[in-house]
Parts: C-alpha cells; sequence; structure tokens
C-alpha cells in the first residue's frame, strides 16, 4: 500500500508469529522496519503509517 508517497508492506512474520512492516521511500530504499510484531496485520499497518509521519516530520 502507498501512504503519502511512501510504500508500506506488510507481511506475517513465522518467527515472530505475527505481522511486521517494512516502510520504502520512493527511491525503493528501506527506511523503517518493524521492531515488534502484530498480532493483527492492521495494526502493523497502523503503526507503520505513524512510522511515515515520524519521518515527514523530521
Amino acid at each position: 500500500m502507498e501512504y503519502k508517497g511512501y510504500y508500506i508492506a506488510v507481511s506475517w512474520n513465522n518467527r515472530e508469529m505475527g505481522f511486521d512492516f517494512a516502510v520504502y521511500d520512493p527511491e525503493h530504499r528501506k527506511v523503517a522496519r518493524s521492531d515488534a510484531s502484530y498480532f493483527f496485520d492492521y495494526n502493523a499497518e497502523k503503526a507503520a503509517k505513524e512510522a511515515v509521519d515520524k519521518i515527514l516530520q523530521e
């Protein structure tokens, strides 16, 4: 999914048994990733959007 020009990838993580995320900038470089696993995919997506918002505030 795209959010404010950044691409968010949410995926299942078998190791941690939850969802995680990665955020890519418009040049396709990974600029953020989750440190924790999330029970629901929408929680990972929400955290990824918060990460993008934080990047844009810097």
